[in-house]
């Protein structure tokens, strides 16, 4: 019934949901992938594995891979002679941990052929210290088979032909066009599979005519290569050396400043006519979070790039990771309340625009996202400052001293051309040059180069594309993962100066919670006529809106 009263149910489509990851333990309504070990029992595949272990509460008893996923098994030297380090912040030294100090059990998973470990240690795991276990795993499984799965299911459902008759009994119709999307996870696995060429079938057909990365920032994914581990992501506190941000990061070609390496994701499809039309789709808490200014700009920073005639590129303003529902609640792991900024319908309309294109050759919304040419995208700190506009400094608000930038890591001679890691760096200084969306007099993301949705474009509070960790969570100076913040505004200029606020107040804004409403309507249906938003998003957007007539008591 949920799904039913969605507006993109009525459009026709059908859709496809696959399994594509090998490490998640088997639990009801979970599609995997089962992928086999690369290897031979007899003589089965070794190397080293890194595992970065942190927690937001004195804890033990930790699965090394996270919750509800599985590890590489150990060999028994390896588990032996495992290493276990700790430091309280990135940069900080790594202080070792004695092997007697810490545990690892082991332990089969039903149906998989990858290992439930768990790590204890002395006095327990302490919040927000980055643990980094590395030991010699055996039995790697084959994770890129994820991708030439989603390549020939699809291509079998398109292209039937001489395997027509594993579709008897679905009741398909014939399938015209394909597109797909994915979140996150599944946006950075997206532009690994383009990048890796799997848009081409085995019959040298294209599978999909549209791609969707949604909330992928610069990023790919640890999906294609030797002891691949699908869900891990780099972050500002922890995970960061990780191959995940890799150039290039564009779709169209680029250069890469570090090895004069010219490519781009793009390079390998357009080669055998299989490019699909693109739409990259992120909030502006990808660029404080996940290089997301690198696929519009070049790796240094400081030039905009061409987008390829066939990609378009769409920026959130106002808005963290996850789509809220909109409606406000506490702080829990950040200094601030999460942004509840509720986008996803901004986000699915854009989806229905992909298939207008490439079923009708219906041109979509033109791009909008942040350029450095117009002074909407800027370096986030200026000689060690915050710049002032990408933040102007609140009294009351502990703002980022830096932002995440990826660097260019060794990972030993095989990686370049097999994907081997045989090296775990343990620094780099090899930085790409990240920027963020600048702000308005309030703080909050510019129309004209973000699409704001209509709680950010008639805002009642400051929508940060940022959260700082809580204290409680340890590692309070660093950024919180994917998580942006709510500040509210004043309520009237005596409230603001009070609390030396030095924003407009609501009262600043509008005569009356009608006022308020009336602008808020016609955002909402601006973004409507210019092809953002499908018309039937548009009352659980005046929904959110009438709840928040309190802050105007």
């Amino acid at each position: 019934e949920i799904s039913l009263s969605d507006p993109l149910s009525e459009l026709g489509f059908t859709y496809l949901l696959t399994g594509w990851i090998n490490e998640i333990e088997e639990r009801p309504g979970i599609l995997r992938l089962h992928a086999p070990i690369v290897g031979f029992e007899q003589e089965p595949i070794t190397g080293e594995v890194r595992y970065e272990v942190s927690v937001s509460r004195t804890s033990n008893d930790v699965n090394i891979a996270g919750g509800g996923h599985l590890a590489y098994e150990p060999t028994e030297s390896g588990l032996r002679q495992a290493r276990l380090s700790e430091r309280a912040y990135l940069k900080d030294p790594r202080i070792p941990l004695e092997r007697s100090q810490f545990a690892l059990s082991i332990d089969d998973s039903p149906n998989s052929n990858q290992k439930r470990i768990q790590l204890s240690v002395d006095d327990e795991l302490k919040p927000g210290v980055i643990y980094e276990l590395i030991y010699e795993a055996k039995n790697p499984v084959l994770a890129g088979a994820g991708m030439s799965a989603i390549r020939d299911l699809v291509s079998l459902i398109r292209h039937t032909g001489d395997h027509a008759g594993q579709l008897v009994g679905l009741g398909l119709h014939d399938i015209e066009h394909t597109v797909a999307y994915g979140f996150s996870q599944s946006g950075r696995l997206l532009r690994q599979y383009l990048y890796d060429g799997f848009n081409q079938d085995l019959e040298g057909r294209k599978v999909f005519d549209g791609v969707v990365p949604f909330i992928a920032g610069g990023g790919y994914g640890m999906f294609n290569n030797r002891f691949a581990m699908p869900t891990r992501t780099n972050g500002h506190h922890s995970n960061y050396l990780y191959p995940n941000d890799l150039f290039p990061f564009t779709y169209g070609d680029s250069t890469d400043p570090f090895s004069g390496l010219t490519d781009g994701i793009l390079k390998r499809a357009k080669s055998t006519n299989t490019a699909p039309k693109i739409m990259h789709i992120q909030t502006t808490n990808e660029y404080w979070l996940r290089a997301g200014s690198l696929p519009h700009t070049n790796p240094e920073g400081t030039k905009d790039v061409m987008l390829p005639a066939g990609v378009r590129f769409y920026t959130i303003g106002g808005s963290q990771h996850g789509s809220g529902n909109g409606i406000p609640r506490p702080a829990r792991s950040g200094q601030l309340p999460p942004n509840p900024s509720m986008w996803n319908p901004i986000g699915m309309s854009l989806v229905t625009r992909m298939y207008d294109w490439v079923a009708a050759e219906k041109e979509p919304p033109p791009s909008r996202y942040p350029l450095i040419e117009n002074g909407s995208l800027v370096e986030s700190h200026v000689e060690g400052s915050i710049n002032q506009a990408a933040w102007k400094e609140l009294s009351f608000i502990n703002h980022p001293s830096e932002m995440y930038k990826p660097t260019l890591n060794y990972y030993g001679e095989r990686w370049a051309k097999e994907r081997i890691i045989d090296e775990h760096p343990t620094f780099s200084d090899k930085y790409y040059n990240t920027l963020v969306p600048a702000v308005d007099r309030n703080n909050n993301d510019l129309s004209h180069s973000t699409i704001l949705p209509p709680t950010a474009s008639v805002p009642l509070a400051t929508y940060t594309s940022w959260n700082m960790r809580a204290p409680q969570t340890g590692g309070e100076n660093s950024l919180a993962r994917l998580s942006g913040g709510y500040v509210p505004y004043a309520r009237d200029n005596d409230s603001a100066l009070a609390n030396r606020d030095q924003r407009d107040s609501i009262a600043d804004l509008y005569d009356t919670f009608e006022d308020y409403l009336q602008q808020y309507e016609t955002a909402t249906d601006s973004l409507i006529q210019d092809g953002y938003l499908l018309p039937g998003f548009k009352s659980a957007y005046m929904g959110i809106a009438r709840a928040m007539e309190s802050m105007f008591d």
